[in-house]
């Protein structure tokens, strides 16, 4: 089963650096155009290859729950979540938040997203909705472990352009199911 991780881990890992890749992608823009042939669809590639792992995680976790424990799943979950919040914010252009932004907001303009930039948020939005779900459908002890972690990426997600309201509405659901709960009770 190690092995098998590694794998599916490996290739989700290549093929965000593949996706990533700006001369890689310009060979495959002109190659294309040259061969009037579509581009191969990476960054669908990308989601897909997370998708796999993220599901293969969950079901060790969910139906082998002693080896899920002694393989630190969640620990690969949680990391492979961070990661794909992590490449969609990237991919919105969004900066972190930061003090020195906050001192003097003319450093952090919102630049409108290109037309390619909103294609490529549409290809990730169903990737970082499946993070979304498994952050939202954690149990709140593991949710409250997770949060301080979290919790910049979810502000952050606030914060940024989506090329639809699916982002926002889950994101409207983790803080009324998840974090406000949290926030009465204590």
């Amino acid at each position: 089963m190690s092995i098998l991780l590694e794998m599916v881990s490996d290739i989700a890992t290549y093929s965000s650096e593949v996706s990533s890749e700006s001369s890689l992608q310009m060979k495959f823009h002109k190659a294309c155009s040259l061969l009037e042939v579509s581009e191969p669809a990476i960054v669908h590639f990308e989601n897909e290859s997370y998708q796999s792992y993220l599901k293969l995680l969950q079901a060790l976790q969910h139906d082998y729950p002693s080896l899920s424990e002694e393989m630190n799943i969640e620990s690969q979950v949680l990391d492979t979540c961070e990661q794909i919040l992590r490449t969609y914010l990237k991919c919105t252009g969004h900066k972190p938040y930061d003090e020195t932004s906050q001192r003097n907001p003319s450093l952090h303009c919102a630049v409108p997203l290109s037309a390619a930039k909103k294609e490529e948020l549409a290809a990730r939005t169903p990737l970082v909705l499946q993070v979304m779900k498994l952050l939202g459908d954690l149990e709140r002890d593991s949710f409250s472990r997770i949060l301080p972690c979290f919790f910049p990426f979810l502000v952050d997600l606030i914060r940024c352009e989506h090329s639809s309201g699916e982002v926002q509405h889950a994101l409207y659901n983790i803080f009324q199911s998840a974090i406000l709960p949290m926030i009465r009770v204590e």
